[in-house]
């Protein structure tokens, strides 16, 4: 499960920012007396977190990031991303994705020409078998400068290294270090990784068994945080589907169940393979009011179907092991109502046994609502002066769990909506515009 991450010098991100799925303690949350008489949850009843053997902490299901246009909510789960996918693949096979993933590059903050040439560097926590991997990173343009792993027991609490490595600009060589509990023949490789390369995607194509569960986890993480129309799910489907068809077939089954739930119309899904027997073509089945199958292209789905339908199959892949889902703009083409409730699907222990998390962006503030989101649960960005992002939780602000969230942050109460003219500059600036034409 995803403990944290933190992020520094990444697209609009200049300072590091911190995206934490660790749960408040329940003394630093404020609980109205009025709670019960208005019929509200506190934040444990709407969802418990899961809590941690050994360490005294909750760990979240579901993260909601909201803030104005270009705030940067998009940028800090796109730099999550972003790591997880070099970390499996490495950041040259990493480029390849580009056409899909146009954030699947390095970009630093280029408002600073100070910024625009230092590093990035990424901070992974991660929890399995309640012991805490700790996964660091800092990465220029041109080469790997530093990288290590680390882990900590839920017994000693003690940081024990597992590998890093520093880049020495003197030698023009990395200076390594291995842990004790590390040793294994993997380690023989240290010499042939180039210095544009990740250790841990190497890693990733091995059996390490110290920290398997920790690459088992990204391995099933699912790539790429805009759903779109849903042309990349699908392509991730068809791929999936040339390797694996019956474990497919079993999750498109399922996919399909969550989507009719939701009154798509859909009453099946079928591929065919190509004459060639290379590619895959997806059809949507529809049943008549006589009850005949009709078919035609998945393509001429709406834009919501396409996107829900992408969304459950990963929701099943996720939901079926602890895996993580990441979705910019979840509520796009999809009825605030089914938003709902595929949130209260990560939220509910009954459907979500194996703790998986999902971590999203909105510009719903209806989410924002009593009952559905925990106060520590909700995030914002919003613009410094300098144009970077600043990320921040609700629980900044101590607010009663009584309060009407969505308002109050419509209203400015916790920053992260746009600037607006007031209704008199608009008027003026519309009378302006009438005598120039």
């Amino acid at each position: 499960m995803l403990v944290d991450f933190t992020v520094e010098n990444y697209r609009s991100i200049k300072e590091p920012v911190t995206l934490s799925a660790v749960a408040q303690k329940q003394s630093d949350r404020q609980t109205s007396q009025n709670s019960k008489r208005k019929r509200v949850k506190s934040d444990h009843e709407i969802t418990p977190g899961y809590h941690v053997e050994g360490w005294d902490i909750e760990l979240l299901p579901v993260l909601a990031i909201f803030g104005a246009n270009a705030s940067g909510k998009s940028n800090v789960i796109q730099a999550l991303d972003y790591l997880l996918l070099i970390m499996v693949h490495g950041t040259q096979e990493a480029m390849q994705f580009q056409s899909i993933l146009k954030y699947a590059r390095l970009d630093t903050f280029k408002l600073d020409n100070i910024s625009a040439q230092k590093p990035t560097k990424f901070e992974l926590r991660t929890l399995f078998k309640n012991n805490i991997y700790t996964y660091s990173l800092v990465i220029n343009q041109n080469h790997i400068i530093s990288e290590k792993l680390d882990y900590s027991l839920n017994t000693t609490k003690r940081l024990r290294r597992l590998f890093s490595r520093q880049w020495d600009e003197n030698s023009k060589k990395f200076i390594w270090k291995t842990g004790e509990d590390f040793a294994g023949p993997h380690n023989q490789l240290q010499s042939n990784i180039k210095e544009t390369e990740l250790f841990i995607s190497t890693l990733a194509k091995l059996k390490v068994d110290i920290i398997q569960p920790l690459l088992y986890w990204l391995l099933g993480s699912w790539r790429g945080v805009n759903l779109g129309s849903g042309n990349f799910t699908l392509e991730l489907i068809t791929a999936l589907q040339a390797q694996e068809s019956s474990l497919i077939n079993d999750i498109l089954k399922h996919a399909l169940e969550i989507v009719q739930k939701f009154d798509t119309g859909l009453s099946g899904i079928k591929m065919n393979k190509s004459e060639k027997g290379l590619e895959y073509k997806i059809y949507a089945l529809h049943k008549t009011i006589d009850g005949k199958d009709i078919i035609w292209s998945f393509e001429e789905e709406s834009l919501g179907t396409q996107r829900l339908f992408g969304l459950a199959f990963q929701i099943v892949v996720a939901l079926a092991k602890d895996g993580l889902i990441i979705v910019d703009e979840l509520g796009t083409n999809i009825h605030p109502n089914i938003v709902r409730s595929i949130i209260r699907r990560f939220q509910n222990v009954k459907t979500n046994p194996k703790h998986a998390q999902l971590i999203l962006t909105s510009h719903d503030n209806t989410l924002q609502r009593n009952n559905l989101l925990r106060r520590d649960q909700i995030w914002f960005t919003q613009k410094r002066p300098d144009q970077s992002t600043e990320l921040y939780p609700l629980t900044d602000f101590h607010v009663r769990n009584d309060l009407a969230i969505d308002k109050a942050y419509l209203d400015g109460r916790f920053g992260a909506v746009p600037f607006l003219p007031s209704e008199e500059e608009m008027i003026l600036q519309g009378d302006e515009q009438c005598q120039e034409s």
